[in-house]
């Protein structure tokens, strides 16, 4: 099964293969570029991170015609998906499109941000944990019609105010050079050990 427009971009996954399943790591988020690097978008940002730690800076991802997002496999097992052409609100609609043509036992993980972890914490959460509110989370879990699927949450912090305007605001606006330093080093560091036997 392929997407259209491609030549056979997810064959590998469907080949016999050493591994006795296949996953499938997803980046949530805001369109980009108008949303770079913002804490809402910190899935995104540790996806390339993985990224370029597991394959360079130079392997690019492909967008799929007609979709809102793009995928880069990785090697027989690993394939990322980065939703960066959508609002993240709208995950669901442009994941699942994808992750159905992936093997039927796939394991799933979504990286998105979140707040109740401070900046350079990641935690990964099993299948059916609650969401805590993350609307893209849960327009995932609306679209597949269940939770089964791990959550690579990336820490971002919260703002000393709970007012949702300035919650609104906080999540929208840009890391600093600083932050993304410690998203370079101490988050990556982390998510590596949370992911180890899935990558």
């Amino acid at each position: 099964m392929a997407f259209r427009g491609l030549s056979r971009p997810f064959r590998f996954l469907h080949e016999p293969s050493k591994r006795r399943l296949t996953t499938c790591i997803t980046g949530i988020g805001n369109p980009e570029p108008k949303y770079s690097n913002t804490r809402h978008n910190a899935g995104l940002v540790l996806l390339d991170l993985l990224k370029n730690h597991l394959v360079g800076e130079e392997r690019a991802y492909k967008r799929c015609t007609g979709g809102s997002a793009r995928y880069l496999p990785i090697n027989s097992g690993l394939v990322l998906i980065r939703a960066d052409g959508d609002f993240i609100n709208l995950s669901g609609k442009t994941v699942l499109p994808l992750w159905r043509k992936l093997q039927d036992k796939t394991v799933h993980i979504v990286a998105h941000d979140e707040l109740s972890l401070p900046l350079g914490k990641v935690q990964l959460r099993k299948p059916g944990r609650s969401l805590r509110g993350h609307n893209g989370l849960k327009s995932i879990y609306e679209q597949l019609g269940s939770g089964n699927f791990y959550r690579l949450a990336v820490g971002i912090g919260r703002p000393a105010e709970r007012d949702p305007a300035i919650v609104s605001e906080y999540v929208l606006s840009k890391f600093s050079p600083a932050e993304l330093d410690i998203l370079a080093s101490e988050s990556l560091n982390k998510a590596l050990e949370r992911l180890k036997g899935f990558i």
